[in-house]
Parts: structure tokens; C-alpha cells; sequence
């Protein structure tokens, strides 16, 4: 089983549609409406609505996973979404779930340009969270990609 946070954004039905067939998929995302969009997701799919920044709910959605891919992020802010929430306090949570659970492997999607030193705070907040990463323990593989942008986004 692999659990894919932020599975209802391009990447994430992107990589449940790769993995049909090959393995199971739990899908975390926070929204009624996040969950509505993985309705016809290809494959077993264990869709899981969660607060990405619940330890006990992330520990309960990692428990029999071998694997993480934490596709969480934002590019702007809001009223009710801060760099540090979306990037490194859900990769803390995302990173004890997987010591908890014994997970093998942990993959991270990050941005070109991160770094904790960087005077853009979104990639500023993604270095940190790359850190939270390094410094974890957790076997991982940190990708940086240009920003991706798909259907639907702005």
C-alpha cells in the first residue's frame, strides 16, 4: 500500500491512475470536495479525509504502508493556509506517521530554488520542510521540479 498525501491534485490522480492496477492506494486529502474529484480514480483506492496537520489521524492513514508520497504544497498563501502549515508542518506530521508506521520509503515533491535561505517565502518554507526531511531519519528521495501546473489550476 502506498499513501499519497494531496492525491486529489494533478500529480496525485496522475500517479493513482499510474499505480492501478500495481498496488493499493490510500489517498489523503482534506476536503469533502478533494475527496469528490478521486470519485473515479482507477484501481483500489482507500480515499481518507483528514486535517493533513492530525498526528493521530495521519498515524492511523500510514499504518500498513510501505511507502509516502507527500504531495502537499502551496504556491500562495491565504486566509486559512500559511506556508509553514502546508509545507512544514504537514511534512512533520507526514514524517513522525512514518516512523510510526515503519514506512520504507518516503518521496517529497518539491520546488527548483528551495532552500531555507531563499528570500521567496514559499521556497524558503519547501527548503525547510526539505530539512525536516534530511534530518528525519526516514529513508527518502527529495524531488525538485519546476512548478507544475495542470488543468484547472490558476
Amino acid at each position: 500500500m502506498i499513501l499519497i498525501t494531496g492525491a486529489n491534485g494533478n500529480l496525485g490522480r496522475r500517479l493513482i491512475g499510474a499505480l492501478a492496477g500495481r498496488m493499493p492506494v490510500r489517498a489523503v486529502v482534506r476536503s469533502e470536495r478533494a475527496s469528490s474529484q478521486l470519485d473515479d480514480a482507477p484501481g483500489e483506492v482507500d480515499v481518507r479525509m483528514i486535517d493533513y496537520l492530525d498526528q493521530a489521524a495521519m498515524n492511523e492513514a500510514a499504518r500498513d504502508c510501505r511507502g509516502i508520497v507527500h504531495l502537499v504544497g502551496i504556491i500562495k498563501e491565504s486566509a486559512t493556509s500559511t506556508f509553514d502549515d502546508a509545507h512544514e508542518g504537514t511534512t512533520r506530521v507526514v514524517v513522525e506517521a512514518a516512523r510510526q508506521a515503519g514506512v520504507e520509503h518516503l518521496v517529497y515533491l518539491s520546488i527548483l530554488g528551495s532552500t531555507p535561505e531563499a528570500g521567496n517565502a514559499c521556497l524558503a518554507s519547501k527548503g525547510r520542510a526539505e530539512q525536516i526531511i534530511e534530518q528525519s531519519g526516514v529513508p527518502a528521495l527529495i524531488l525538485r521540479v519546476p512548478m507544475v501546473l495542470g488543468e484547472g489550476d490558476y
